[in-house]
């Protein structure tokens, strides 16, 4: 199994660590719970050194972008982060990602598990868009920059106030730090750039919680951990991650998309922009399922796979399910007909060959 440059910390800390994606990664330390609701009350602090970064450079780059993408990635300021969905021909999704725009190039932030498949996805789409386009493609560098970055996610309503704490190991200038206070979500601050790759903090988030992500060399993010664990977050792992994330509503590759599960079934249209042709349109009005949020009425705690019933008749199945430490109870996303009643209030999962009735919602937290 690969390591992160944190490995050793997470292990002194009595983490639990678990195979993921190919990784030793650690699940828990405290609990699963107690790391959950540091993150809603406090701040928390994620090892997420395993996600794969890609190097996109070139006089065509910004165009093949704008091709292999659900959203297009030109002609935004250097700050702005483009979340995207990297789709097969068919609409099925190979995976979903964020870009970052530099100065002469992009870097491709990518699931962990997908890392591969995507970089062997992304040269066949460039032969692909170079036939298709013949008399605008020039050249294109596609790089893994894996190894040239390790990763750390501070969230949390304190999760400024402790990046603040650690502002000399950073090298926050003045100006810097001023933006850093006023950083909107989906916007980066370039810490270094004069190295390449360049240290620089975002603001993503995958919790619900206002938060950022520090992009870093090894050596760096040791020294940041310490340090940012020093300040007060608290060290959380995958485990509090999911349900963090289920709690926000947000989707996660192989549960709510997949090959087999187009953007527009996984309700992420916004996410598509069919305002050009663009690898994957043929999704276009093809839309047969939708996501629902399902809340436990009882006790019952729904899990992937359970089947999901309107009246007598099978309608879906889950597609992420967990207990929720914020709101007590069990939570799920569920892939269901797109013709199921907008308006519907309930709907049953079934649970040890019973059918459990759960509470359709529009969203958990808010």
């Amino acid at each position: 199994m690969k390591k992160t440059p944190l490995n050793e910390q997470h292990k002194s800390l009595g983490a639990r660590m678990v195979e993921y994606a190919g990784w030793e990664m650690p699940v828990q330390y405290e609990g699963i719970a107690a790391e959950t609701i540091a993150v809603r009350e406090s701040c928390g602090i994620f090892d997420v050194s395993h996600m794969g970064e890609v190097y996109v450079s070139g006089e065509s780059a910004g165009d093949f972008l704008n091709w292999l993408l659900s959203r297009k990635v030109t002609g935004k300021e250097r700050d702005q982060i483009t979340y995207a969905i990297m789709c097969y021909e068919d609409g099925g999704v190979v995976d979903d990602l964020l870009v970052y725009t530099f100065a002469d190039y992009y870097l491709l932030v990518v699931n962990a598990a997908n890392k591969d498949k995507d970089l062997l996805h992304m040269q066949e789409s460039l032969a692909a868009f170079t036939a298709r386009f013949p008399e605008t493609a020039g050249q294109t560098v596609i790089e893994d920059w894996s190894d040239r970055y390790a990763q750390i996610a501070i969230q949390g309503p304190d999760s400024l106030d402790n990046i603040l704490k650690v502002k000399a190991l950073l090298g926050l200038t003045a100006d810097q730090e001023q933006v850093l206070r006023s950083l909107k979500r989906y916007r980066n601050l370039e810490l270094s750039s004069d190295s390449k790759p360049p240290m620089f903090i975002s603001s993503t988030g995958y919790t619900g919680e206002k938060g950022f992500e520090i992009y870093a060399s090894d050596a760096k993010i040791r020294e940041l951990w310490d340090a940012l664990l020093e300040a007060g977050c608290v060290p959380c792992g995958l485990g509090s991650r999911d349900a963090l994330r289920l709690e926000a509503g947000m989707p996660l590759y192989g549960h709510e998309m997949s090959a087999e599960i187009n953007p527009l079934d996984a309700d992420m249209d916004f996410f598509v922009k069919f305002d050009r042709e663009f690898q994957g349109d043929a999704m276009q009005g093809k839309k047969t399922r939708k996501i629902v949020r399902l809340i436990a009425q009882g006790r019952q705690i729904p899990r992937e796979g359970y089947p999901v019933f309107h009246g007598d008749e099978e309608a879906g199945y889950v597609t992420s399910g967990t207990y929720s430490p914020t709101l007590q109870k069990g939570i799920a996303n569920a892939l269901v007909r797109a013709d199921l009643p907008e308006d519907e209030k309930e709907l049953a999962v079934e649970i040890r060959n019973k059918q459990i009735m759960f509470d359709v919602v529009e969203k958990f937290l808010g």
